[in-house]
């Protein structure tokens, strides 16, 4: 019941409680106030002085006095219903007109509650709204323009917030570019040195060196390329191309990739008729065959992965998961999604980071579940097409 509806049914109720004994008292009193109440004795007295009395101007006023007496006796009736009829109708205006004054100053006040309490609903989904319409200088209206200040202030502090975050993106980045920039050139510079070294020294097997050094810095060049892609597109992440598409294929692709791995066994367990999503096709299998491809590094080539998919209770979303039985994640799992964030020897930390961009592009959510020494569970939740 809504604080508006209480509020009607108090002031009625008080409205109620004060009328009716009012009336009550009112219509008891009818025949004193109007001087109805029949005594017999009265009109005795007065026929036996008209009978009796011989002084002839006191015989003619018991005789008016007679005829003023039989009159408001006969008026009697008529009288009373008047009086109960008004005492009725103006009881019915007093609730009437009380009610209506209750219900304009009751909806006055709940009304700018009812836009607060919209208001903080929406504050709540950071949409930072303002409340107007609300004139009042009273406690509502106080509280009303309260409520936003401290909305415009929350977005405010979030746009710089914002501004913040991004500045400290951008620092995180230069550094951790530095860092993974510095781990292949160190080996590549020791390697062109020693063979300048043997050049420079005559050495006899010169040409196979000189092989084996071109081909490790070529393959140092290549993890190179690979930190620049991987930067580039978390920089760059483009938006999804959604359309209908069958989640379930998705996930046999993902399985079929590294169904040939040896010492990794890949488990699925997927909901029967399982209903199309609005999605990217290729993003959502770049963020499993991603979560597949940690799963495998994280057992060192040996274990379990289950891929699961099956609909919520309440059949709005698809559930999405990817568990391993590995050592788990040794420290804050809530820092898996941070840029930069890695538990590996190598890369760039950028992984997860990507793929909870995508599913967020998808309206959907990632979380992870693990316990040391007995695995890791990320979990994908994917609203279903409208």
């Amino acid at each position: 019941m809504s604080i508006r509806l209480k509020f009607i049914i108090i002031n009625f109720a008080i409205i109620i409680v004060t009328v009716v004994p009012l009336s009550v008292f009112m219509l008891r009193t009818t025949e004193f106030k109007l001087g109805m109440k029949s005594i017999p004795e009265i009109e005795r007295a007065i026929e036996n002085a008209v009978l009796h009395t011989s002084d002839r101007d006191a015989k003619e006023e018991a005789i008016v006095a007679l005829r003023k007496y039989r009159q408001m006796k006969a008026l009697k009736r008529p009288l009373k219903r008047e009086f109960i009829t008004f005492t009725i109708l103006l009881s019915v205006f007093i609730v009437f007109f009380s009610t209506g004054i209750t219900v304009l100053v009751t909806v006055r006040i709940t009304t700018p509650l009812k836009r607060l309490e919209d208001a903080a609903g929406r504050l709540a989904r950071v949409d930072f709204p303002q409340i107007k319409g609300v004139r009042s200088k009273d406690e509502v209206g106080r509280l009303v323009g309260t409520f936003n200040s401290m909305s415009a202030a929350l977005e405010e502090g979030k746009k710089r917030l914002r501004v913040a975050e991004r500045e400290a993106a951008w620092k995180d980045a230069a550094k951790a570019v530095s860092h993974e920039i510095r781990n292949p050139l160190t080996p590549i510079r020791l390697a062109t040195e020693r063979l300048r070294e043997k050049s420079s020294a005559g050495a006899e097997n010169i040409e196979t060196l000189i092989k084996d050094t071109t081909g490790m810095i070529l393959e140092e060049i290549e993890n190179l390329d690979g930190i620049a892609r991987s930067f580039s597109e978390f920089a760059k992440l483009p938006e999804p191309r959604r359309k209908v598409d069958d989640i379930v294929s998705v996930i046999k692709e993902t399985v079929f990739l590294y169904s040939q791995y040896e010492g990794v066994e890949i488990i699925e367990e997927l909901e029967d008729n399982l209903p199309e999503l609005f999605i990217d096709r290729e993003r959502i299998k770049e963020v499993l065959i991603n979560l597949v491809k940690n799963s495998i590094e994280a057992m060192d080539g040996k274990g379990t992965v289950w891929i699961k998919a099956h609909l919520n209770m309440k059949r709005t979303t698809l559930a999405l998961s990817v568990k391993d039985n590995g050592p788990g994640i040794s420290v804050d799992s809530s820092l898996a999604f941070v840029p930069h964030f890695t538990t590996k020897k190598k890369g760039s930390g950028l992984g997860l980071a990507i793929s909870k961009r995508i599913i967020e592009a998808h309206n959907g959510t990632i979380e992870v579940r693990t316990r040391e020494g007995e695995g890791t569970e990320f979990i994908i939740s994917l609203p279903l097409k409208k």
